[in-house]
């Protein structure tokens, strides 16, 4: 089974790495560097998981994913940000998302393994 995963990041080397690591293991990715391409992306295509920043150029990760959750609550979710704060996680956390992670506390290994659990299960 193929999966699809949009990748919603705006620094250049994140990006690309997580592009290349998920094509790797065989998952079809589609990058975009800003949310208002992200907006569109997401309103003519449905994907198995989503990896999304909060801080971007455009609409913003918040505004993104309310668009995701009015089209579909089943789409996986999962959000690397920069923003540590409680208040911004809880507020995804209300939009059900599936994990929350601080790029300054995770490697691009384990956002992988990530998105790889969430779509086997």
């Amino acid at each position: 089974m193929s999966y699809k995963v949009l990748i919603v990041e705006d620094e250049p080397a994140i990006a690309r790495v997580l592009d290349l690591k998920l094509k790797q293991i065989g998952i079809d990715t589609t990058l975009v560097t800003d949310g208002n391409v992200a907006l569109d992306v997401i309103d003519k295509d449905n994907f198995d998981c989503i990896l999304l920043d909060l801080i971007l150029p455009g609409a913003d990760g918040f505004t993104i994913l309310e668009a995701i959750r009015k089209k579909s609550t089943s789409t996986k979710v999962i959000i690397m940000t920069n923003l540590g704060q409680s208040e911004d996680r809880v507020r995804v956390e209300s939009l059900g998302i599936t994990a929350y992670y601080v790029k300054s506390e995770v490697s691009i290994s384990q956002l992988v393994n990530a998105v790889k659990q969430v779509l086997m299960t």
